[in-house]
């Protein structure tokens, strides 16, 4: 697992700054914020009002632990009978939003989420694949969710 660096973090991801937060140990914006480059003049940061009125909790928090991520479902239909196929892509399609967005994903063009995998899982499930996924490709990255 490569160790994560400022340019890792997206350029319009939120950080945080706030050291008085009692989350700001295990949260990536907190991490991300203390490794801006001393230079930086701009970000987009959170404010304290993602704190306020929920105790200890935070709207935007996201864990700095890394998460599974994944890449291609080729090697996942392997396990699939070819007439169960095109059902179970027909499903993925509205999984993923779209046909092309799905293919995409499918050719391992974009990362698929711990949360997509497991909305991938569930649809081989329905068809009676209970078995793990098996992805193309499968590594653990740090996750900047879109909050």
């Amino acid at each position: 697992m490569k160790q994560l660096s400022f340019s890792d973090v997206p350029a319009d991801w939120a950080i945080c700054l706030q050291d008085d937060c009692p989350l700001a140990d295990t949260c990536l914006r907190h991490d991300a914020g203390m490794m801006m480059p001393a230079n930086t003049c701009q970000h987009n940061i959170v404010l304290p009002a993602a704190r306020q009125g929920d105790g200890d909790n935070c709207r935007l928090y996201a864990s700095n632990k890394p998460v599974p991520i994944a890449r291609g479902m080729c090697a996942t239909f392997k396990v699939v009978q070819p007439h169960e196929a095109a059902k179970i892509r027909a499903r993925l399609f509205n999984v993923f939003g779209s046909r092309a967005t799905y293919f995409r994903h499918q050719r391992g063009d974009y990362d698929i989420t711990p949360v997509m995998q497991e909305r991938v899982a569930a649809v081989f499930s329905e068809f009676g694949y209970n078995e793990p996924l098996v992805f193309d490709q499968a590594t653990e990255q740090y996750f900047f969710p879109d909050k």
